[in-house]
């Protein structure tokens, strides 16, 4: 069983087409996938950030399988 490709985006719910700050993002463990209201920390560091949308396409088409997060501060996660 693989991993989904996931595009991360910055954004608001519904806005699947917004700012991409990640791309080829793949979950931390490879039986839980992101789920709305999670929070992820990006390989780069940055974070957290909460899921609050999602799309999934052809599993293998990171185009069509998007993520879209919000900013969490420090404090609130």
């Amino acid at each position: 069983m693989g991993r989904i490709v996931w595009s991360v985006r910055e954004g608001r719910i519904g806005e699947l087409d917004a700012q991409e700050i990640l791309n080829g993002y793949r979950s931390a463990h490879p039986l839980h996938e992101p789920r709305l209201g999670d929070l992820l920390r990006l390989p780069d560091g940055s974070g957290p950030w909460r899921v609050i949308d999602w799309a999934v396409a052809d599993r293998g088409d990171v185009s069509g399988n998007i993520l879209v997060v919000e900013a969490v501060s420090e404090q609130a996660a």
